[in-house]
């Protein structure tokens, strides 16, 4: 391979991950422009409801030719008021996860690791495929420790690995993923699994996290036109966690595809890299 092509693909690969950086710029933007008409909508429509309690008192004293008719449409609007007011409280949740995380991303604490997992998974219904066509299942240890791993660190590696894990479900028949953890005498086990394609069969699965290495199925990655399957992924999540010592593998588990995270207690806490 000439020094050509690998520039080339040098070049490729930072224009891919220079896009979702300035995404992440556009969406802490909107989370801030957006978040206060939000609370007036929700204000309002508050106000809204109680006062149809109000108009409810009104209604049995006045001369009205048929009551039963206005309390059917009062009945009606209070419903929609309800059903507005259920849409705010989803949209406002799920900013708060973003902001949650954008905050467990740029502080140097230690980091609770079924925060983030639980967070993650309920930003991804913002995904549409994800939302509609994926099941997910939370399998979360109680009285997991704190760890000492940057969340700048952690949360790109698990982007990775859950965006493998919905690449690998395009295709199949039952789409499901679970978001795990647990305790070891090792540290602290996180799982990432999916009821995709699997591991290929012409290579092992630790050739997949050396750079610009990727086997999806032609079918798969049709699914995706939109997307470089770049093989940056998993090389990205070792690269990240390595300091701390932690380990990163691939497993099949029949149907599918199992991601292991191993982050030791306390590890190594790292705060010179970017």
């Amino acid at each position: 391979m000439d020094s050509g092509f690998n520039m080339e693909h040098l070049f490729q690969a930072f224009a891919e991950l220079d896009r979702p950086a300035h995404m992440g710029r556009l969406v802490r933007g909107l989370i801030h422009n957006i978040n206060g008409p939000l609370q007036n909508i929700s204000m309002l429509l508050e106000l809204m409801e109680r006062n149809h309690s109000r108009i409810d008192e009104l209604v049995r004293v006045l001369p009205i030719p048929d009551p039963a008719d206005l309390s059917r449409l009062l009945d009606s609007q209070k419903g929609r008021v309800g059903r507005l007011l259920d849409q705010v409280q989803v949209f406002s949740e799920m900013l708060r996860d973003f902001m949650t995380l954008h905050e467990i991303e740029a502080n140097e604490s230690e980091i609770d690791v079924n925060l983030i997992l639980e967070k993650l998974g309920r930003v991804y219904k913002a995904d549409l495929f994800f939302k509609h066509q994926v099941a997910l299942r939370m399998e979360l240890a109680p009285h997991v420790p704190l760890l000492r791993v940057l969340g700048r660190h952690l949360i790109p590696a698990l982007h990775h690995l859950i965006q493998n894990a919905l690449t690998a479900l395009r295709t199949a028949p039952a789409k499901e993923i679970v978001l795990a953890s647990e305790v070891t005498r090792e540290g602290v086990a996180v799982r990432v699994e999916d009821s995709g394609c699997g591991l290929p069969d012409e290579m092992s699965a630790e050739e997949l996290f050396n750079p610009f290495v990727t086997r999806w199925p032609a079918e798969v990655v049709e699914c995706e036109a939109d997307r470089k399957h770049l093989g940056l992924g998993l090389s990205i999540v070792r690269h990240l966690l390595a300091p701390y010592g932690a380990e990163s593998r691939l497993e099949a588990k029949g149907t599918g595809t199992r991601a292991l995270l191993l982050l030791p207690v306390p590890g190594t806490f790292c705060r010179t890299r970017g």
